[in-house]
């Protein structure tokens, strides 16, 4: 731009020598330095609008000015879970959440979230009903099958819920006893994997508590961040913290051959390695929950 406008300024000098000297007119030197000005604005506009394409997504981007639809469970806290205002307005809050809607966003698009049974997703999706899901799902053979998964971005902690006093502090303390999982869910193969139980399916992680609770199940198998949170609002109960299971995982499910697909994993991949995912988890999980 300081060039443009050295430049402008000589095609004036010019234009003002020429009048004086009696070599042009004076309409003509008005007419070039009318020009000149028409030249320096016309180079303004180009360069603002190449600066503008250079911060909007490539047009070839699938997200870019869409509107995905995402299914998400909101009954697991602290990952996927619904908050009301006073005006019965409801926004879809948590670690799941925000990991989703930064990467759409970052390609241009928006979310649109809908609630469902965690048991519901895969169907869900197959179906065309969403686009995907919002993580929470481990990449097991058998779901492979049918669904594409992104990278696996994150590791939980199991953990037993149970009645004050009863001390149920690993799996093999739970043999012979009633205990209750959520439908759908890799904690039905944990529970179903203990000596002697009565494995209870149960929809959400929240009736999983009041099963215990009401002491129709001895424990509840159920994710030990979120576990925190309902101890924090339910009494005369208490957690046990499991070992991390490389089996259990947290990755995104796509449809065969999604068009998101390819570019939402390769924003994973960046936001895993250039720390922005590490930041978006320790926003919501404590350490015990995230270290290695």
């Amino acid at each position: 731009m300081r060039k443009m406008a050295l430049t402008l300024i000589t095609a004036l000098t010019v234009g003002v020598l020429a009048g004086c000297s009696g070599s042009g007119s004076t309409s003509e030197t008005t007419a070039a330095g009318t020009e000149a000005a028409q030249t320096s604005a016309a180079a303004e506009e180009t360069s603002a609008e190449a600066e503008g394409e250079e911060a909007e997504v490539s047009a070839d981007n699938p997200f870019n000015g869409k509107t995905v639809k995402v299914g998400c469970s909101s009954t697991f806290v602290p990952f996927e879970s619904i908050e009301m205002d006073a005006k019965g307005n409801k926004t879809y809050v948590g670690m799941n959440i925000d990991i989703v809607t930064e990467i759409v966003e970052k390609n241009g698009g928006t979310v649109e979230f809908q609630d469902m049974p965690f048991k519901s997703l895969t169907a869900a999706i197959q179906a065309g009903q969403i686009d995907f899901c919002s993580g929470g799902m481990a990449p097991t053979e058998e779901r492979k099958k049918t669904l594409d998964f992104s990278e696996i971005f994150f590791y939980p902690r199991n953990g037993i819920v149970y009645k004050e006093g009863d001390n149920y502090t690993s799996l093999d303390s739970l043999k012979g006893k009633t205990v209750a999982y959520v439908f759908g869910t890799n904690y039905q193969q944990v529970a179903e994997s203990i000596e002697g139980v009565k494995a209870v399916g149960i929809q959400g992680s929240p009736a999983c508590i009041e099963e215990v609770k009401s002491k129709r199940a001895d424990a509840c198998i159920i994710d030990g961040a979120g576990a925190v949170e309902f101890l924090k609002q339910n009494t005369g109960l208490e957690l046990s913290l499991l070992d991390k299971n490389e089996a259990d995982c947290f990755a995104i499910g796509f449809p065969k051959g999604s068009p998101y697909y390819e570019t939402f994993n390769n924003t994973l991949k960046e936001m895993m390695e250039n720390g922005e995912l590490d930041e978006i988890i320790t926003e919501h999980l404590s350490e015990e929950f995230i270290a290695d």
